[in-house]
């Protein structure tokens, strides 16, 4: 083992070196997902400077939630007037109704006004409402599109492919494409330790990902301090299971350009059947079938456990069950499959 260390701690050196190298490689890394990060980020934020007009359905004891709605700018807050409740699916000319009680909080909001929905939990958590208490639909009876919290899980998703794929699969089959793996399989040098050379600095990477993510998502309100620990966890394991898939794919291939294009088209098709931009009960049956079947589904459904809990489907126990059980099979394959060159005889 102590033979091997030197030549692992030198592929290590290699590999970062490697990574940062290629300029496309490195956009795609690491300001690839930041930009589609703030993107979303600036939609929310652009969003939410409009006028709401809302009313609110409390108990006279309840004044806490009325005062911090209209400490908003830009909420204009009036009691509900009349004796009967509204009727579903009707907001009676207002953009959200708000029902508060000592511990909950209902609020049906027009699905076009989602620049709203930062403030309103914020003004809700401020006065003493847990966000685990919070339901917030549509009159149609949906969930609203709130782009900020679509965001987290959208961008984290778009950076650990990012580093698996164009970070990890791509420069892979490039230096078999140049010849250098033909070169390496020539010395003394394990493929055990050729693979898990490139793990450092990726998982470096998305731990950098992850905490940039984590201090969003606590100063948005979207998650507690405490619970970014469990988000560190659902990440490194995503990315492992990602890394092996990307591992996977460059056990054979040899043509960087090809792969790059194939790898383009699955990252939106992945991003959509994991139900990140369309709730899955709108799409046909099949696509349900088809996103049950991919662990990247679970990736998101892990991490909708601590940024978005109303969009969990599975224990968080199941998540990460099938995500060790991907990571596995993937690896298992890329670890047998995995050449030299693509001429390598067994």
């Amino acid at each position: 083992m102590s033979a091997m260390t030197p030549a692992f701690r030198q592929m290590v050196k290699t590999n970062s070196r490697e990574l940062f190298r290629d300029g496309k490689t490195a956009f795609f890394t690491l300001v690839f997902p930041l930009l589609f990060l703030a993107m979303f980020l600036g939609l929310g934020t652009l969003t939410a400077g409009s006028s709401y007009r809302m009313a609110v359905i409390s108990t006279s004891e309840q004044k806490a939630p009325i005062d911090n709605l209209e400490k908003v700018d830009g909420f204009h807050v009036e009691m509900w007037k009349k004796a009967e409740p509204p009727r579903t699916g009707d907001l009676a000319g207002y953009d959200a109704i708000v029902s508060v009680t000592a511990t909950s909080a209902t609020v049906v909001i027009d699905s076009g006004k989602f620049g709203a929905l930062k403030n309103l939990r914020s003004a809700l958590s401020d006065s003493g409402i847990s966000e685990a208490h919070m339901n917030f639909t549509t009159p149609e009876g949906g969930a609203p599109f709130d782009p900020l919290k679509a965001a987290l899980p959208t961008g984290l998703l778009m950076a650990l492919m990012s580093i698996a794929f164009f970070g990890t699969a791509t420069p892979l089959i490039a230096l078999r494409a140049r010849g250098t793996l033909r070169l390496l399989g020539t010395t003394p040098l394990s493929r055990m330790t050729f693979v898990l050379a490139q793990a450092p600095v990726r998982l470096a990477l998305v731990a950098a990902q992850l905490v940039i993510l984590g201090v969003v998502a606590v100063w948005m309100d979207f998650l507690p301090p405490a619970g970014t620990l469990r988000l560190m966890g659902t990440g490194l394991l995503g990315a492992v299971m990602l890394f092996a898939f990307g591992y996977l794919i460059a056990s054979r291939m040899r043509n960087a350009e090809v792969v790059n294009g194939l790898l383009g088209l699955l990252m939106p098709l992945v991003l959509f059947s994991s139900g990140l931009f369309l709730p899955m009960d709108m799409l046909p049956s099949i696509a349900e079938t088809i996103s049950n079947a991919l662990p990247t589904t679970y990736l998101v459904d892990a991490l909708n456990h601590d940024l978005n809990a109303a969009a969990s489907a599975h224990s968080l126990t199941t998540d990460w069950l099938i995500l060790l059980a991907g990571a596995a099979i993937f690896g298992g394959l890329a670890a047998r499959l995995f050449r030299w060159d693509q001429g390598e005889e067994r």
